[in-house]
């Protein structure tokens, strides 16, 4: 069996986050590794509190994650504060594993869970990143995407910054479909399939973690983002 090494915050309503993210890694067939960077009180409805773990903590429990069988894949979610993410990327510097970045800004609800620019340092490491529309126009100061072009532009931004690749995830987006786009070294791919009417909390999420599961499993990125996508959009349909 894999092992996925998921870095991120917990969720009291059972949406997403950590709950989520080893309710992904069992249905695909793997061993979810948590470790918790955050504690938050929440409904389905609104934040009602986040609290940060100490970087100390953050990093002892990766070190234990390593410790026993090392994960084959990490995939990073919620963060927090800056310290927190410095932490975590001064204990990844000397893994070799590599590294899924769902960068979480706010919850669905609308709450804020990162401080702004925590996860520049982080990006820079990632073999891929996965931000929705609204996520990659913060990231990149940009607005948010109605076109192809734009999409590309974040995407290059991002890149350029040190993501190995990125996928802009098109959840926000309006139309018949709903399509991902991933850029990497061979450039750009698209991933559509009918847009859902019905929607869940913990989308991102799932789609990172089960992107992880499958390279985990030996995918290389670009089939383990396609696999992933007909995996959230079976699961959204239920």
């Amino acid at each position: 069996m894999k092992h996925v090494l998921l870095i991120g915050g917990t969720d009291s309503s059972g949406g997403a986050g950590l709950t989520r993210d080893t309710a992904v890694t069992h249905d695909l067939g793997c061993l979810g590794k948590p470790v918790v960077t955050c504690v938050t009180a929440q409904t389905n409805m609104a934040v009602h509190l986040v609290h940060q773990m100490p970087g100390l903590v953050i990093v002892a429990q990766i070190d234990a994650a390593f410790a026993d069988t090392p994960p084959d894949v990490i995939k990073i979610g919620m963060i927090g504060a800056r310290q927190a993410a410095d932490a975590i990327a001064d204990a990844l510097i000397p893994r070799n594993v590599p590294i899924i970045l769902d960068p979480v800004l706010r919850a669905s609800t609308g709450g804020t869970l990162s401080e702004d620019g925590v996860l520049k340092r982080l990006i820079s490491m990632a073999d891929l990143v996965t931000p929705n529309l609204e996520e990659a126009s913060a990231l990149t100061n940009r607005p948010f995407a109605g076109s192809d072009n734009e999409i590309a532009t974040q995407a290059e931004i991002l890149r350029r910054h040190g993501a190995r690749a990125v996928l802009i995830t098109g959840g926000h987006g309006r139309g018949y479909n709903c399509c991902d786009h991933l850029f990497d070294e061979m450039g750009h791919l698209r991933f559509c399939l009918p847009r859902l009417k019905r929607s869940k909390r913990g989308t991102g999420c799932s789609l990172a973690t089960a992107v992880g599961c499958k390279m985990a499993q030996g995918q290389e990125i670009r089939d383990a983002c396609c696999d992933a996508k007909k995996y959230l959009h079976s699961w959204i349909a239920i």
